[in-house]
């Protein structure tokens, strides 16, 4: 089920949560070699430092896509 833009808040969803959705279902129904490309664009990752007396320690990259546990580095 489509949800149209003023039914997402009513479902409960927050726009970002609608919007994935709606990228993941265009994703889904691209054909080879488009949905290889917007495979790959999809990874996300974020580089944190944990900091500790004032100074940043050793940082730590994380995938969010799960593709390796979480933690890459």
């Amino acid at each position: 089920m489509l949800l149209v833009p003023a039914d997402w808040r009513v479902a409960g969803m927050t726009y970002l949560k609608y919007s994935n959705l709606c990228a993941d279902m265009v994703r889904a129904a691209l054909k080879e070699p488009a949905k290889a490309k917007a495979k790959a664009r999809e990874i996300i990752y974020f580089r944190q430092a944990l900091w500790k007396d004032g100074q940043p320690q050793k940082q730590v990259i994380t995938d969010t896509t799960g593709g390796s546990g979480g933690k890459l580095s």
